[in-house]
């Protein structure tokens, strides 16, 4: 029986890495869905996203035989894919109803109930200093958005709610790494799933994409793939409580792309929001380790500590 204590990697610093770079990623592909508008079915798109995903992980997840597709936790794996879908198929709606930048920040709005959900699923307590990243962090997106009655449209709700069913997704992550499932594994399942429960709706509802669409669309499913790969071995080294946080730098990411290529230059409010979200990202990791321990974070970690995938 899986205990309710959250084990924390040694290599935190590590999984911070990781999961920065995994967002890079996440917002490359969020770009490509944004250029798309309003010219494919989200379920298309979403369909199309999981098929090329899959395929990409298919040769990592049958490297050892298909036998080792079988799980112990296939209840937590349908939660995470569930969830994860759900947030994906939300956040794609937001981002055609608001700019890149404010579907972005709402969708990563998962932060701030990673310790909610957590608590509720796992029965533990969250330490305090990870309550003030989550609050510095909050504070940041709301410069941001600087909320409005105009924004209380029906894309602020898919993008909220996005945020929400995000955080569950992150929480079921950690709780099948807990349970040591296999990167390959647990991608396999969501992908899988992903395929399967959007492809009777984008048959039906199928728009032919043109050659530089299908390039756009499958680059969208190669930059997933990318993205999830990479969180999924970051949370080997970290916990949903810490990492989750760096969620707010997808909304950096995104600002800086639409400044660079959607000439869309940020405002006074997105700098300072900006390095809210900087600081409150930060934060935990910089109150969690002892001034003694930071240098040992940079060292190059033992092979042993290596994620399996």
């Amino acid at each position: 029986m899986m205990s309710s204590e959250e084990y924390t990697p040694p290599r935190l610093l590590l999984g911070i890495i990781i999961c920065l770079i995994a967002y890079i990623f996440f917002v490359t592909a969020s770009t490509l869905v944004w250029n798309f508008g309003v010219r494919f079915p989200t379920v298309q798109i979403l369909f199309i996203q999981n098929f090329v995903s899959l395929i990409c992980i298919l040769p990592i997840a049958l490297r050892k035989g298909i036998g080792r597709l079988k799980t112990d936790v296939l209840a937590d794996h349908l939660i995470r894919d569930l969830f994860g879908i759900g947030s994906y198929f939300l956040y794609f709606l937001a981002i055609r109803t608001l700019n890149l930048v404010d579907a972005t920040t709402l969708n990563y709005t998962a932060p701030f109930f990673v310790p909610l959900i957590w608590w509720i699923w796992m029965k533990q307590k969250v330490v305090g200093h990870v309550w003030w990243s989550i609050i510095v962090g909050f504070i940041g997106v709301a410069v941001i958005l600087n909320p409005t009655k105009a924004i209380f449209q029906l894309g602020f709700v898919y993008g909220l709610f996005a945020g929400i069913a995000s955080s569950v997704a992150f929480c079921a992550l950690r709780v099948l790494n807990m349970a040591k499932e296999p990167m390959s594994r647990t991608l396999f399942y969501y992908f899988a799933f992903g395929t399967l429960s959007t492809f009777p709706f984008a048959w039906i509802y199928w728009v032919s994409p043109t050659s530089i669409e299908w390039t756009q669309t499958i680059g969208v499913g190669i930059a997933t793939a990318f993205a999830q790969i990479l969180l999924t071995i970051a949370y080997r080294y970290g916990t949903a409580s810490y990492l989750s946080p760096l969620g707010y730098v997808t909304v950096i990411y995104a600002g800086i792309i639409s400044k660079l290529f959607l000439d869309i230059p940020p405002t006074w409010r997105s700098l300072i929001g900006t390095i809210l979200i900087i600081v409150g990202g930060t934060l935990t990791y910089v109150l969690k380790k002892h001034p003694e321990s930071i240098k040992e974070a940079f060292q190059t970690p033992d092979p042993k500590e290596k994620p399996p995938l």
